[in-house]
């Protein structure tokens, strides 16, 4: 997350250096739209997938997608003149700059950029079940006491469908994770963690699933 915050922080800093300055650059400005404009469809293509349970193969596809748009979009509102363009871009830029300078002084506006982020993270840590199916280490949020695992089983070429999404009973520090087993109404797991809680190192998790075979 504060890697993200940073990121971010630049990117603002860079895109009002360009609106100081007011640099002409009609080309790379016509590149960054582009960029900006297909990455967009991306993230909508992203959002209906993920709204059918599906993600892009790859630990930080969806997460370089997300960024890709992000950081174009920020740094062609303080490029561009036009003022169609410059509005559309506004949308997404300005509202960064009040939420970031905002969460100097007061810590909501950071669950803002926590929400905003959330979708495209990249799990944990990510560990293969057998050759079509992986269990994934991913952030609970805000209320969740531990991280999520999150089964997902390979499909289309290069989607993961993700098939079922339990809490560890507050186990993090997630570092390994090894099948016993994974079968119809008999799955096991042994969670290795950082031991910073009550349970015991490994822990053994039996989570009940339904609809993966």
């Amino acid at each position: 997350m504060m890697t993200f915050l940073v990121l971010i922080s630049i990117i603002l800093g860079i895109s009002l250096v360009l609106i100081l300055t007011k640099p002409d650059f009609p080309k790379l400005e016509k590149i960054i739209k582009r960029i900006s404009f297909y990455s967009l469809i991306g993230i909508v293509i992203c959002a209906l997938l993920l709204a059918f349970d599906f993600r892009f193969k790859g630990k930080y596809t969806t997460s370089i997608i997300g960024l890709t748009f992000l950081i174009s979009t920020i740094i062609l509102f303080g490029l561009t003149k036009k003022i169609q363009t410059k509005i559309l871009s506004g949308f997404l830029a300005i509202p960064l700059v009040i939420f970031g300078i905002s969460s100097l002084i007061w810590e909501m506006p950071i669950i803002f950029f926590y929400l905003l982020a959330m979708p495209f993270n990249p799990p944990k840590a990510k560990f293969e079940i057998d050759k079509k199916h992986n269990i994934e280490v991913r952030d609970g949020g805000f209320m969740a006491c531990g991280e999520s695992l999150f089964i997902t089983e390979s499909t289309l070429l290069i989607l993961d469908k993700i098939k079922h999404v339990g809490n560890n009973s507050c186990v993090i520090g997630i570092n390994k994770i090894e099948t016993l087993s994974f079968k119809e109404n008999d799955v096991e797991f042994l969670i290795y963690h950082n031991g910073k809680t009550e349970f015991e190192n490994p822990y053994k998790y039996q989570p009940e699933i339904k609809n993966v075979w």
